[in-house]
């Protein structure tokens, strides 16, 4: 049985998904459908936590606390803004990107120097990003951090 919310298949005895502890039983007909269309531009609340089987970063979209405490993982919140991907990336976005990168280079204990990145793509900033956040994730789990 695939769970409706984050698409992991489970045994159809499960009555709870194993991934994210979603309600396996509820009628999926009354679940709210979101698009992916539909959360362009809009600000969204990511719950990130490492997957203790698999090892891997996993995220819930705008979780309630009864799911964050259904998954019983620790993680870190972020809030972001789903862009649409037809978007012009402006100077703007690289700024943002560039604070995420400040912030986990702080909390890494790593020097932090913008001329590094300001030349680089927004794109190529965004991968840089997403590797810190990962070693950000896996220190604070090592640290036993919230």
């Amino acid at each position: 049985m695939k769970c409706s919310h984050c698409e992991t298949n489970n045994a159809a005895h499960n009555k709870f998904c194993k991934e994210c502890g979603q309600d396996l039983k509820s009628n999926p007909a009354h679940a709210p459908i979101v698009m992916n269309s539909e959360l362009y531009g809009k600000e969204v609340e990511i719950f990130f936590y490492i997957d203790t089987t698999t090892g891997k970063i996993n995220g819930l979209v705008n979780p309630t606390e009864e799911l964050v405490g259904k998954v019983k993982k620790e993680g870190v919140r972020q809030r972001v803004t789903i862009e649409a991907p037809e978007n012009v990336v402006t100077d703007e976005n690289a700024g943002a990107v560039l604070a995420f990168i400040r912030q986990s280079k702080e909390f890494l204990a790593e020097e932090y120097n913008e001329t590094d990145y300001r030349n680089l793509p927004v794109a190529d900033l965004k991968k840089e990003y997403l590797k810190l956040f990962e070693r950000v994730l896996k220190t604070k789990a090592q640290r036993g951090m919230k």
